[in-house]
This record gives structure tokens, C-alpha cells and sequence, in this order.
């Protein structure tokens, strides 16, 4: 199997959409009322995107013992954790609003969400910051991901991805769709959500590696023409299809994988590259600190503070919210990530590359 880790800046750009469309997704009225879409499958995008760039950024190294699933795992910590942590003081203030100043409620959720252990909570498998369910689901396919699936054949894993995606659909058949995996009732079927997103994604790294299909010429209008593409799929009213998971099974083992392939397929430069690296560099920030905040705002609502609720109003706060992943990406999460990896690392010079690298890597 040959493998080089290579930077894609058409995934940047996808992924960094992704974060967006479910940033909208949770607003929680601060935009005012604003129709329900499928925006829940920027997600199923997000495992997707995983299996590709943990495959080319990992596969070999794990396959030859370059790199141990012990030492694989602390990296993946080191690349989620900072941000999550920073986001947990949000969401303790927030749970305090709307329940009360219990301490040892509060204690007890602080430490299941530092451990990333699942409540039984109504409110979801982690209150304090409910869009994190994914990162503990992303953890758990990369401890699979480095002890198992790399392991394994395309066959394999493609019999896997069929497997997963169908015990994941008969619990869709449920729900009414594929938003499954973060309720308490249904966290079981998180497992297999990420299983036949992650899995595929590895299949299609595979496939990339052995075609090495040509780089389109014209990479900057591709590029642009995959980003409109996913924001209009992301944006379908979720009524439309409400009660007929297949067509968002159809789009996550079809037409992801699709637009993911042609992603890979394409390079990007001048301003266009530049937008589309920072789309990839902001996408986790915005991703993990967009719930806490919103959820406060409407906690604060909630508590009789007059905050105001509209599209003019909340695109201040989704403009702040920009801002603020810009500075937690680079004055906070990337140079504490930077002296995490130097300080694992057995020859502290060998860890400059890994960080210089790790936009590359998918929350």
C-alpha cells in the first residue's frame, strides 16, 4: 500500500462548509425562526473526511510501527482537546442558569465531560457542549481505526461500511432520519453512524492512492462549484424527506463520497487556496464553540434578558463567533497543541513537522 501524507485543500474547503451549515443548524433562535434542514449530515461529512485524512496522514506509519495506536490516540487527544476544554466553562455557566448553582451536578458533569463519558441526560449525551457527542464518537473510531481497520482489506472495510450503515438505518427507520446517535435513547447507533462514514472514507483513500486520477486544471472553479453544492444539499428542508432516511443514506454513501473524490481530484491557488485553507484551520473552532455560546444566549433569553432575536442580530453573533475561532485557533489551540506534541515527542525537533501538518487532520 503506498502512502504519503498529502494536503487536499479541496477537504479544507468541505470541511470548513461542514462546520458552518451546523453552526446554522444550532442557533437556537438567535437568527430568529429559522426552517430545519439537513445540515445534521455535515457530520456524517465529518466522519467521512476522517477516514480519507487519517488514512493518508497515519495508515503507513501505523502499518510499518512508525508510530504506535498508543501514540496515535495521545496525537488525537492533543489535536481535540484544547478547544474542547477551553468550551467547558461555557457550558458549565450555561447548565447553572438553568438549573440552579448545584455543585455536585456540576462537579459531576464537569468530570464525565473531561472523560468523555456519555449522561443519561435529556438534554444529550454531553450538555455541556452538546455538538462534542461527535468527538467522543471520533475518538472511538480512531482507537478502531489504529488497532483494527488498518488491518484490514477494502473489501473488508467496505463490508463493514455496509453493515454499520445498515443497523445505522434501522435505527433511522425510528427517527425519521439520519440525526441519530447524540439521544440518550439512541447514543448506541452513534457507534455505527461514524463506523460506515469512517470506514468508507478509508476505502476511499485507498482507491485515490491506486487511481491517482488526474488533478483537474481548472481546480479553483471546481472547488468553488463542490462548496455551493454542499450548501445547497445541507440546506434541503429536513420536512421534505422527514420519515425517508434512504435519501440521507443515499447522500452519505453516494453523494459525499462523490463530492469528497472530486475534492481530491482537484488543487487550488491564489486567494481561492488561501480562503480554502482558512475554511480547514477554522472549521474545529467554529465547530466546538459555536454550542456553548448560542445555548447560553438562549438560556439568557430564557431568564428574562432581552437579547435580541433576528437574522440582522444573530449574523453579529455568527460574525463574533468567527472571530473568536480565528483567535482561539491561532493565539490559543495550535501553539498548545505545538508544546503538547513537543513534549511527548522523544526527539523534541521531530514534533515541528506534526504541527506544521495538523491543519491537515480532521476533528
Amino acid at each position: 500500500m503506498k502512502s504519503g501524507k498529502q494536503f487536499f485543500t479541496g477537504l479544507e474547503a468541505l470541511r470548513g462548509i461542514a462546520a458552518i451549515m451546523v453552526m446554522f443548524l444550532h442557533t437556537s433562535g438567535t437568527l430568529g425562526p429559522v426552517p430545519r434542514n439537513i445540515s445534521y449530515l455535515a457530520v456524517d461529512l465529518f466522519f467521512l473526511l476522517s477516514g480519507v485524512v487519517l488514512a493518508n496522514s497515519y495508515e503507513k506509519q501505523l502499518a510499518t510501527g512508525e508510530i504506535s495506536p498508543a501514540k496515535f490516540v495521545v496525537q488525537r487527544i492533543i489535536r481535540l482537546y484544547p478547544l474542547y476544554l477551553l468550551s467547558l466553562p461555557v457550558g458549565l455557566l450555561n447548565y447553572a442558569l438553568q438549573f440552579g448553582l448545584d455543585y455536585l451536578t456540576l462537579t459531576d458533569l464537569l468530570v464525565r465531560a473531561i472523560l468523555f463519558i456519555p449522561s443519561s441526560n435529556v438534554d444529550g449525551a454531553f450538555p455541556l457542549n452538546g455538538p462534542s457527542w461527535s468527538l467522543f464518537f471520533e475518538l472511538w473510531a480512531g482507537v478502531l481505526f489504529s488497532t483494527l481497520l488498518i488491518r484490514l482489506s477494502w473489501r473488508s472495510l467496505l463490508a463493514i461500511t455496509i453493515g454499520a450503515a445498515g443497523f445505522t438505518l434501522y435505527g433511522a427507520l425510528f427517527v425519521g432520519n439520519l440525526d441519530i446517535g447524540h439521544q440518550a435513547g439512541y447514543f448506541r447507533f452513534g457507534f455505527s453512524r461514524v463506523l460506515f462514514s469512517f470506514a468508507l472514507g478509508i476505502c476511499l483513500y485507498r482507491f485515490y492512492e491506486v487511481q491517482k486520477p488526474n488533478v483537474a486544471v481548472s481546480g479553483n472553479i471546481v472547488g468553488l462549484l463542490l462548496c455551493a453544492c454542499l450548501i445547497f444539499i445541507t440546506n434541503i428542508p429536513a420536512r421534505i424527506f422527514f420519515g425517508f432516511p434512504y435519501f440521507d443514506f443515499l447522500l452519505c454513501l453516494v453523494v459525499f463520497p462523490a463530492i469528497v473524490w472530486i475534492a481530491m481530484s482537484t488543487r487550488q491557488a491564489g486567494p481561492v487556496e488561501l480562503v480554502f485553507r482558512w475554511l480547514g484551520r477554522l472549521s474545529y473552532p467554529i465547530y466546538i464553540l459555536h454550542g456553548p455560546i448560542f445555548t447560553l444566549l438562549h438560556s439568557l433569553r430564557q431568564r428574562g434578558y432581552d437579547l435580541p432575536a433576528s437574522p440582522a442580530a444573530g449574523m453579529i453573533v455568527v460574525l463574533a463567533i468567527f472571530i473568536l475561532a480565528g483567535m482561539a485557533a491561532v493565539h490559543f489551540d495550535e501553539p498548545v497543541r505545538k508544546k503538547l506534541r513537543i513534549m511527548i515527542a522523544p526527539n523534541p525537533s521531530s514534533a515541528v513537522p506534526a504541527v506544521s501538518n495538523a491543519v491537515t487532520e480532521q476533528p
